[in-house]
């Protein structure tokens, strides 16, 4: 967020930034959408997803491997249900989330936002992502990755679970957890407690569900960004690639 300005008399110290009308991305998804946003296409609001996305097979190669994703069963009935954010919007949002990702990443040192999730992105009256809250955020060391538990659970990678060292792809897991959110509007991995979910991740690899109507390109990117291995997730850079390339 746009720094304006500080309040440093007691009692009341803060911070002032730019207004974030919108609230967080954690508080939009549960909230109609006000206006109804308009797409730069002009249609409004629904859960309009062009017929492009819905291929039956798709081949996405990202980080210098390929992800093949078939979809099950008829595309022609896998549509997003009523209530769904429109894909102008849900594209609008990880795209910017991952250009202001990109940034810190790219920074030298690079910084490490270490606590991404959806309550952090902020939004403007356009729907613009400001990313937020850098409470736990770090710079790289140079010689050394980082360690320790820290960020909420249910975003957090596994190798931060496990307490072993970590860098920029534990922040692009974070991101796969949000493109998740974005399509289900739901708190990942709900009904857990957050030690049955660290487990969960840890031992059995396991994931929130991704929706079956989600296009197979935007499911391959996803998969990629919550892969085990931090190895195998993409950078930010490719991830804004790999959505430029969603019609």
């Amino acid at each position: 967020c746009l720094y304006l300005g500080a309040c440093l008399d007691p009692p009341h110290r803060a911070i002032v930034t730019e207004l974030a009308v919108h609230g967080s991305l954690w508080d939009a998804l549960r909230m109609d959408l006000s206006a109804p946003f308009v797409c730069s296409d002009g249609t409004k609001g629904g859960s309009l997803w062009p017929d492009s996305l819905f291929g039956d097979t798709t081949t996405t190669t990202i980080n210098n491997s390929s992800e093949r994703i078939k979809r099950k069963g008829n595309p022609g009935t896998a549509t997003p249900p009523a209530g769904t954010w429109p894909w102008c919007l849900v594209k609008k949002v990880a795209a910017g989330a991952a250009r202001g990702m990109t940034y810190l990443h790219n920074g030298s040192p690079p910084v490490l936002h270490r606590d991404l999730k959806s309550a952090n992105l902020l939004l403007d009256d356009s729907y613009t992502v400001k990313v937020a809250d850098f409470g736990l955020s770090r710079l790289k060391a140079q010689e050394r990755s980082m360690t320790g538990n820290c960020g909420t659970v249910q975003w957090m990678a596994p190798e931060v679970l496990a307490n072993q060292s970590y860098a920029e792809p534990a922040d692009v897991y974070s991101y796969g957890i949000i493109l998740i959110e974005l399509l289900t509007q739901e708190c990942p991995f709900d009904g857990m407690s957050p030690i049955q979910c660290a487990l969960a991740v840890l031992n059995k690899g396991l994931r929130p569900d991704i929706p079956p109507w989600c296009p197979p390109s935007l499911e391959a990117l996803i998969r990629s960004c919550i892969a085990q291995s931090a190895e195998s997730r993409p950078t930010f850079s490719q991830v804004l690639s790999a959505l430029d390339t969603m019609s």
